[in-house]
Formats: C-alpha cells, structure tokens, sequence
C-alpha cells in the first residue's frame, strides 16, 4: 500500500502543478505541558496508518533541539516515492507535524495533530460542502496556460534574487482575532499592495489562491478534503465574501497528464499559479492541550507566497512562508509585519460595519 498511497498522493496534487515546490504543509504546535514520549507518538501514528492507509509508512520520530531546522528540513525535502508522506518532530514543549499535501489538507493535519497528542481537535470551519467546479480541466488549463503567457498574475516583488532553494518561514502572536477567510485574504491583498508600494512598483492584475476544505471541522479526520479557489481581485477592493459566495473552486487535476502538459508547465512555473495563496484553520479547539498553533500552507505560484493563519484559544498565530531565492529571513518578517497589520485593521470594528 506504500506505493499506491504515494503515488495517490502525488496524483491530488496534480500532475500539472508546480513542480518547483515539495507539496509539504506543516503545523507547529506549542503546547500547555510537556510533549508525549516518542514512542507513544509513533504508537499512535502507526494506529492511524492502520485505519487510514493513504497515510503511508510509519516514520520515525525526531527529536528537535533545533525546531525551525528540522522544519526548513520537513518543508523543503520532496517526498520521494514510497517514502513516509508523513513527518513529526518533537521538543519538550512543542510538536511540528508535516504532511505531503497530497495526503492531508490542513483540517487533516489537526485531525493527525489530535491523534498525536490523544486529545479531541476541532475547527470551527463549517466547509464549503459539495461544490462542483465550473468548467471541465482541459478548459481550465488552456485559459491559465494563456493567461500565463499573455497576462499573467500581479506578483509580490522580490527582495532579493540569490541561488537558494528552499522556504523561509515567520510567525507572530496576535490576540484572538474574529476573522473568516474573506478577512484574511483581503489583508494577503493590503499587504501585498503596501509590500509593492515600498519597493517603488505597482500592484495589478491581483488573483488570490485560496484553499477551502469541504467538510466541516467539527470533527475532522486525518484525510485530504479540500477545493482550491482562484480570487481575481485586480488592483482596487474587491468584496472577497461575494466572489466566494459566486465562485466555484478549481477543477481537479485529473489522473493522467501528457508530456507536453508537464514540459509547459515546468517552462512556465514562474508565470503560473496566484499571487499569494491563503489558508485559514479556523478557531481550533484542543482542550487546552496547544497555546498555538503556527500553520504553513506551500507556498508556490508567482510569488511563492503563503500566508497562513490558526487560532486556538486566545491567541491568533498568522504566518508567512516565502521563497528563500526572493525573500531571505528579515525579509519574510517584514512582509508578515504588513500582513499583521492588515489582519488588525479587518478586524477592527471599523471594518466590520
């Protein structure tokens, strides 16, 4: 079965997606007390392969004095096929959870993230439900491969270009912040705008990536479940809530792609995809097990910018996960100070009325 939940795992992703990036979504948690043993982590991990065998192979459990080491480590590694397409880290007070995002999506990850601690994890996502996409795969593809060439997406501007491989990852702490996916991709957009507006270039042409699961959290299980939304937003406000009431998802990759489909895409990857994805776990409820909860969605499309936000409790942890060639540490903080900021200014009051 190893082989088969490896490849089924790559398959969801797409064989027409970036093939620059791992496909690796991560979940870094704090926790209340001390970490479970590893060998009651991995116990428990083999239960969960047991019942749900696209999960993979059992790996083993590492021990991280240095956690963003061995999450630059989980983030960047591709998946090699038949390899464990689940990665978990542990500290004395923190758990780092990563998974191919062919295998889970970021309610599946909380559902792992459960089993490990032994503890009920819920979201208060409610899901999107059954909804189809609008149009067949072969008319989305040819209408992203022209607007590839022709008009592709705005991007957020690079700070740098050097020879590196990899992610640069920053998380920051806000209090509880009441603030559904629409909030959250409007302040992705602000702050691109203002990211641009220091760098002396202007912003057009914004599409928003945005992933949605279609379950509710209310229960979640260690699966892949979840639609992909492309948002164009152009340069002015957009009423993001509108557009996700109106707009289908993405179609789903298919399970088979052509030579040519995967040569266009590799000769393109650096004007396909979005200019920021976002993703938004939802207020998470862990039985005051976690005091938060740092979620990294991939990062891949122009800008190879992933914006990411979990709260539990009463705090609000948002993210930014970049590419280490455009953005180097300080500059990812940076770049996660505007989306901060923004993130405050939906959520005020003022942006509620």
């Amino acid at each position: 079965m190893t082989r088969l939940a490896s490849d089924h795992a790559h398959r969801v992703v797409g064989l027409y997606g970036d093939p620059t990036v791992s496909w690796s979504i991560l979940l870094e948690a704090e926790l209340s007390a001390a970490a479970p043993e590893p060998g009651k982590l991995r116990a428990r991990l083999a239960a969960a392969v047991q019942q749900y065998p696209h999960l993979g192979a059992v790996p083993e459990i590492e021990l991280a004095d240095d956690l963003p080491a061995v999450r630059d480590r989980f983030a960047s590694e591709p998946y090699e096929r038949t390899a464990p397409l689940i990665r978990v880290a542990v500290r004395a007070d923190a758990l780092l959870v990563a998974a191919h995002h062919g295998a889970l999506d970021g309610l599946g990850l909380l559902a792992l993230l459960g089993i490990l601690l032994d503890v009920p994890v819920s979201s208060a996502a409610t899901g999107i439900g059954p909804r189809g996409g609008g149009k067949p795969f072969v008319v989305s593809a040819v209408q992203r491969l022209a607007e590839a060439v022709f008009v592709p997406p705005g991007r957020i501007v690079p700070d740098r270009a050097a020879p590196s491989s990899g992610d640069v990852f920053a998380a920051r702490h806000e209090p509880r912040l009441r603030l559904g996916a629409p909030g959250f991709v409007t302040a992705a957009a602000r702050a691109t705008e203002r990211w641009n507006h220091s760098h002396g270039a202007r912003t057009a042409r914004v599409v928003a990536a945005l992933g949605a699961s279609r379950r509710s959290g209310a229960a979640p299980e260690p699966v892949h479940d979840s639609a992909f939304f492309r948002l164009r937003l152009g340069s002015r406000a957009a009423d993001v809530a509108a557009l996700l009431r109106t707009r289908p998802p993405e179609p789903d990759f298919p399970a088979r792609s052509s030579r040519f489909a995967r040569l266009g895409t590799r000769l393109l990857a650096g004007r396909l995809g979005s200019t920021f994805l976002v993703s938004n776990l939802g207020l998470v409820s862990t039985v005051d097990t976690v005091r938060s909860l740092a979620f990294y969605p991939a990062a891949s499309g122009r800008s190879g910018v992933a914006f990411g936000a979990a709260t539990t409790g009463g705090t609000t942890t948002v993210t930014v996960r970049a590419r280490r060639r455009d953005f180097d540490a300080p500059a990812a903080a940076r770049l996660l100070a505007e989306f901060g900021d923004a993130v405050r200014d939906q959520a005020s009051p003022r942006c509620r009325e």
